[in-house]
């Protein structure tokens, strides 16, 4: 860069005193040769200037250079310190790691022990586990044994308790033949001697002052009489039936019948007493109502429940009978408005260890017996009974038969 500002300088005096030199110059002898050096001079210097410029942009490259170097410097010695800092590291670790391997050589030494002390237990288990083997051999021979004696005493117990529940049913069943037993003596105790004897005490009062009575009071005295002789009759009738239900000789043949007709037949049995307390009879019940039942059992059924209805309506009341179709059954119920029956009374009825005796309107007697005799009967033909009833509203009983068998 001097080199460029002298030559420069060199320049501007040599053109400053080229005017009044020049004449001076050609006249000199040494003229040509002073400017042929010159003109070499002036191509060197600008040779040496286009030099200066190539190495004056070369030192700009080589500083650039210089500089890029310098960064890399600076980021392989940051490399280099993490690298040592690595390096730091990998010994602490290989340290570590070598610490380790020394402690698994103890470890596995260790190990080889154990597994000699294992090796020392096992051939001891094996030989606990022989033992144990034979014990369990013959434990489970014991086992098998208990088992079978235990099987043999759930048998025992079923057959025990199997006993113990048909003792049970048997004993239920005494105490209901018991029952009907002691029912049975009460009803020819009282309800069968008290209808004889006042029989007889009426035949006797008409056989000792029939000359003294008039005609009209010796026609009432045959009327009691006759009303005493259908209710003793009908007592009779009630007895033998049950009986023998009980001991098994009514036969059940079910066929297909009328549930009117039977209906039809019983009113014409009962007119008497229904013309007697002026009752109105109303039957719903469809002529082609069929029903597959015993003709002899169902009709005392009807009988029954309609001498209790007559008995429990007061005058000019009224019975109603109806049928109707419930899926395969037919139920029939007989319906009164008369006195009702109690709730408490309601609980007692269709059984013959509870005894159930109420007067009628008009003071007729009754045995309690008709209503277990239905509930048999019913239940004979494959139906089943039940009562409805209000106090002072009057009662229906209701029963159902099976259409078809």
């Amino acid at each position: 860069m001097t080199q460029q500002i002298s030559d420069k300088k060199y320049k501007e005096n040599q053109s400053d005193n080229q005017p009044k030199n020049e004449t001076m110059i050609k006249d000199n002898p040494e003229h040509s040769q002073v400017e042929s050096f010159f003109k070499k001079s002036q191509e060197e210097n600008i040779k040496l200037s286009d030099k200066v410029e190539s190495l004056e942009q070369a030192q700009e490259i080589i500083f650039e250079q210089f500089k890029t170097l310098e960064l890399q410097k600076l980021e392989l010695e940051k490399q280099q310190k993490k690298l040592e800092e690595d390096s730091v590291k990998f010994r602490g670790r290989t340290i570590e790691l070598f610490g380790k391997m020394i402690d698994l050589k103890k470890a596995k030494k260790t190990i080889s022990q154990q597994n000699e002390q294992l090796k020392l237990q096992q051939n001891e288990i094996e030989k606990q586990q022989i033992l144990l083997e034979n014990s369990n051999q013959k434990f489970r021979e014991r086992t098998i044994e208990l088992f079978g004696k235990m099987i043999d005493l759930k048998k025992a117990k079923k057959t025990i308790s199997q006993q113990k529940e048909e003792i049970e049913n048997h004993r239920e069943q005494l105490k209901e033949l018991n029952a009907s037993k002691d029912r049975f003596f009460s009803i020819i105790a009282h309800d069968l001697k008290n209808p004889i004897a006042g029989f007889l005490n009426l035949t006797e009062i008409l056989t000792n002052n029939f000359d003294v009575f008039s005609e009209n009071e010796s026609k009432e005295f045959i009327e009691v009489m006759n009303q005493a002789s259908k209710q003793l009759y009908n007592l009779l009738e009630n007895l033998l039936q049950w009986s023998r239900a009980q001991t098994g000789r009514i036969t059940y043949e079910p066929q297909f019948i009328s549930i009117k007709k039977m209906v039809d037949e019983t009113i014409d049995a009962l007119m008497i007493n229904i013309e007697n307390k002026s009752i109105k009879i109303n039957l719903i019940i469809d002529d082609k109502t069929i029903a597959y039942v015993d003709e002899n059992m169902i009709t005392t059924v009807i009988r029954n429940l309609l001498s209790n209805a007559i008995k429990f309506t007061n005058h000019n009341g009224s019975i109603n009978i109806r049928c109707q179709e419930s899926g395969n059954f037919i139920e029939t119920s007989v319906s009164d408005n008369g006195i009702g029956i109690s709730k408490e009374n309601q609980k007692k009825l269709f059984r013959i260890d509870q005894s159930v005796t109420t007067e009628g309107t008009s003071s007729e007697k009754g045995t309690g017996l008709g209503l277990i005799l239905c509930k048999e009967f019913v239940e004979k033909n494959g139906g089943e009974i039940r009562v409805e009833s209000e106090v002072n509203k009057g009662a229906s009983f209701i029963f159902t038969l099976p259409k078809k068998c």
